[in-house]
């Protein structure tokens, strides 16, 4: 089958899709010579010129497709006028005004937090019953008894930073003082964050030096 042109507005129309679609150059060779009036198999002539077509179809939706993605992601969305601010709102709080003039900000001057206060264990009803009677053992001259109670305290409670802290001062009334220094040091082991008890400690060792 040969296709002659047979009208002009089928030249034209020919001509229209060629330049729009910039087709080959290979296309333009036969569409010129269908434009002279030469036979050319119009399969080949169809067939191209659809490719050539559908190819920059494709092309055209991928570009406008584009142009759309864009668009959506420069456009800002409904109610905000401008980016987002990072600054916090109460950053963003006018200065204070008293009579139309600038009130600076009240500054409070800084003080340094408490220190929560160490809460000693309470040592178990024997441990404690033990310790009263060392005390009055103590108090009265007994110092070898209130020695023993005390012993007696620890082999129930061996991790009492109080109870070596007092057998330290019985053995120094005792005249101990290495024996003294040394149970006031195994008490700062135990004593963990207890700074009166350690500062004690530290009185007693030093004085038995």
């Amino acid at each position: 089958m040969l296709i002659t042109p047979s009208t002009s507005a089928v030249r034209v129309a020919f001509h229209f899709i060629i330049n729009l679609l910039g087709a080959s150059n290979r296309t333009r060779i036969g569409v010129a010579a269908f434009d002279k009036g030469l036979p050319l198999p119009a399969s080949r002539a169809l067939i191209r010129v659809l490719f050539e077509a559908l190819r920059a179809t494709y092309l055209v939706a991928g570009l406008i497709f584009v142009g759309f993605l864009a668009g959506c992601a420069t456009t800002p969305m409904p109610g905000r006028s401008g980016p987002v601010s990072n600054v916090p709102a109460e950053s963003r709080v006018p200065p204070p005004r008293r009579n139309g003039r600038y009130q600076p900000p009240e500054v409070t001057a800084y003080r340094e937090p408490a220190t929560p206060k160490y809460s000693r264990p309470e040592p178990a009803r024997a441990v404690q019953a033990l310790s009263r009677r060392a005390e009055d053992q103590r108090a009265s001259g007994q110092l070898v008894a209130a020695a023993a109670s005390l012993e007696r305290a620890l082999r129930i409670e061996p991790k009492n930073a109080v109870l070596w802290n007092r057998l330290a001062h019985v053995r120094y009334e005792q005249k101990q003082y290495a024996l003294a220094s040394s149970l006031a040091a195994k008490s700062n082991a135990f004593a963990g964050q207890d700074q009166a008890l350690r500062a004690d400690n530290n009185k007693l060792i030093s004085r038995s030096r």
